[in-house]
């Protein structure tokens, strides 16, 4: 890879970084509106649930913030303490946030469930309509702005966030959904028809709860998998089609490969046999082996930590 070529992508990383920081600052921002506003609010209509929603927010506020910490560290070049890097941080942090998500999830199915065994309760609605409009619209906003950005940057941590958008849009939605029901059946003189209205709520959340946890576990499990160094498949494939290649074009007498994934970061270990006969006419031939092998993997400098060993000795593999 010449040098231009990997200056420029130097600057475009750069460039990504930065809307990537902006975006997660959105994000954080956005949060800490909506938990003054959550407080704010329900300290105004007497609604300790609005109160607690809010209190809630400020949790996202300290999730965000280690967000943005991670994405301005990720790129840092490695040093005496951190001799591989920051890579590591981000599943790290994406494991941490997601794993958060899967127990709001749990916790609102359980106080659901609990509720639905109890009889259900009645919903008081004015204020709580317009918290819930004002809250869903805005979740809304936030979510379309970083699935957005999600598909743009193809950004890990904000990958996170959106998700947390997601589960706070849906959950908002549902809410209206069950206030628009009870306020329906509120007309109807059936007494067994008002009573069925305790249920709504409690239902509609259980049942919610349920369908959002899947996306934060997914997230969860795809980053456990980069905190234990699970090699990915497709990776493996793909360096050992290479190696097939190059071992065919250069008479290798064997090879060896160790492929995993930190995050956004790649890590591909080569430790190559050479015929004992092999000639060298100078070590640029060993750093064009490498070339071929870095451009072939068709993944940026600055996202993968290639390492290409030669040996003659099998002990070495």
């Amino acid at each position: 890879m010449t040098k231009s070529v990997r200056d420029k992508q130097i600057q475009d990383f750069r460039k990504i970084n930065q809307k990537e920081q902006f975006v997660l600052k959105v994000s954080m921002y956005s949060a800490l509106i909506l938990a003054i506003f959550g407080i704010a609010f329900g300290i105004w209509v007497k609604s300790m649930a609005v109160v607690f929603d809010g209190f809630v927010a400020l949790v996202s506020v300290g999730l965000g913030a280690l967000s943005v910490l991670t994405s301005r560290y990720i790129y840092k070049e490695d040093d005496e303490i951190f001799q591989y890097g920051y890579g590591r941080f981000e599943p790290m942090v994406n494991l941490f946030k997601s794993l958060i998500l899967v127990f709001v999830c749990i916790y609102a199915f359980i106080n659901a469930l609990h509720s639905l065994l109890n009889g259900g309760y009645e919903v008081a609605l004015g204020g709580a309509v317009v918290y819930s409009v004002c809250v869903f619209i805005f979740c809304a906003v936030l979510f379309a702005y970083t699935h957005f950005y999600t598909k743009r940057l193809g950004s890990d941590l904000i990958r996170v966030d959106n998700a947390e958008w997601r589960i706070d849009c849906v959950l908002y939605l549902g809410a209206l959904v069950a206030f628009g029901a009870i306020w329906l059946f509120s007309f109807w003189e059936f007494e067994w028809q008002k009573h069925f209205a305790f249920y709504i709520d409690p239902a509609l959340l259980a049942l919610l709860s349920l369908m959002l946890i899947f996306t934060p576990l997914r997230i969860a499990v795809g980053n456990f998998k980069d905190l234990i160094m699970v090699a990915p498949l497709e990776l493996d494939e793909k360096v050992t089609r290479i190696m097939e290649d190059l071992s065919v074009e250069f008479g290798f007498s064997d090879y060896d490969t160790h492929v995993a994934k930190s995050g956004r970061f790649y890590m591909v270990e080569v430790n190559i046999l050479m015929q004992k006969n092999f000639q060298v006419k100078s070590l640029n031939e060993f750093d064009l082996i490498r070339e071929r092998i870095e451009k072939a993997l068709e993944i940026p400098s600055y996202k993968i930590w290639l390492s290409v060993s030669f040996t003659a000795d099998k002990k070495w593999l």
